[in-house]
């Protein structure tokens, strides 16, 4: 610290213990901290605590204590650095960065680009978590996942930085050098990354006709393909935007409302080749299907059949 602030910094015990909370004394290495004269206390987390409690502790801390108090941060990643900066919390980030609001102090040791904010993912990086998914990928490099998704190095380097400011756990930062590393347990790494996926169908076109090109089945009725689940009253197809135009679905195409369709034809934002081909990947079914669907028992027993059989 005094490194960076180029100013004497005292640190002693903080010796009013009492004034917190037994959590807060178990979980934090708690110091006060003096600079040119301004008292504050620095809290370092014992262990790693998330970002939504970190943001309410200290604010607890500053109340009880009646200083401010500075989180004393040893392994941050960019997509906290920037909501703490963001809500003017301050915190000391070991060897990297110091941001004393109160005193008007921004100071940053190591210069490296800031990560994206990212409170959604591309439809590229959720196809990179479900094909890693299904892989089992293992130390799994920028260059060779590129060479997997068949997409550039640029383009993952991306996805590695929504992951990381996401703070994800399969993503291992080794040197500088950044790993990807999916759970082995598939239902786990599901189950985590589950909240931060989103629906892939960007559009759905009901159409008077079937088209004349073959086209992997989607929706209910790939589920169908996957189960024993009845394929339903019409096809439902996928189709990504890069072949959209090999299908008319122009406004006169399509079915009048109120009408039944010969077919429903779903623009998704990414594909994955899975099995055969015949039918979108089972995860991207999943998520393709709306909570009315799922209410049904019926589907929920086929995704859950489906998931067992062809995932986990």
């Amino acid at each position: 610290m005094e490194k960076i602030l180029h100013q004497e910094v005292q640190l002693s015990p903080y010796e009013e213990i009492q004034k917190l909370p037994l959590i807060y004394r178990s979980a934090y290495d708690l110091k006060k901290m003096t600079v040119s004269d301004q008292e504050a206390l620095l809290a370092a987390p014992v262990e790693k605590i998330p970002l939504a409690t970190l943001r309410k502790q200290q604010h607890q801390m500053s109340l009880h204590t009646g200083l401010p108090c500075v989180l004393y941060l040893k392994n941050m990643n960019y997509y906290t650095r920037n909501a703490l900066l963001n809500e003017g919390i301050p915190f000391v980030w070991e060897d990297h960065q110091i941001y004393l609001p109160f005193m008007g102090t921004l100071l940053d040791e190591n210069k490296r680009r800031a990560l994206p904010s990212c409170m959604q993912i591309s439809f590229l990086t959720q196809k990179l978590l479900l094909t890693a998914l299904y892989q089992g990928w293992q130390d799994i490099s920028v260059t060779k996942a590129a060479a997997i998704l068949d997409v550039s190095k640029m383009s993952v380097t991306r996805c590695f930085d929504e992951l990381e400011a996401l703070d994800l756990p399969c993503l291992k930062i080794r040197r500088r050098a950044r790993r990807f590393f999916a759970d082995r347990d598939k239902k786990a790494m599901w189950e985590c990354i589950r909240p931060i996926l989103s629906d892939p169908v960007i559009k759905s076109y009901a159409l008077k006709d079937k088209p004349d090109i073959a086209l992997p089945m989607a929706g209910t009725m790939a589920l169908a393909h996957y189960s024993l689940l009845d394929e339903g009253e019409f096809p439902i197809f996928a189709i990504t935007k890069k072949d959209l135009a090999a299908v008319d679905v122009s406004a006169d195409k399509r079915s009048p409302a109120g009408e039944m369709p010969q077919c429903v034809i779903q623009e998704l934002g990414y594909r994955i080749v899975f099995e055969d081909g015949a039918a979108v990947d089972p995860l991207t079914v999943v998520l393709s299907i709306n909570e009315t669907e799922l209410s049904d028992p019926r589907i929920s027993m086929a995704v859950s059949e489906m998931l067992e059989e062809h995932v986990w």
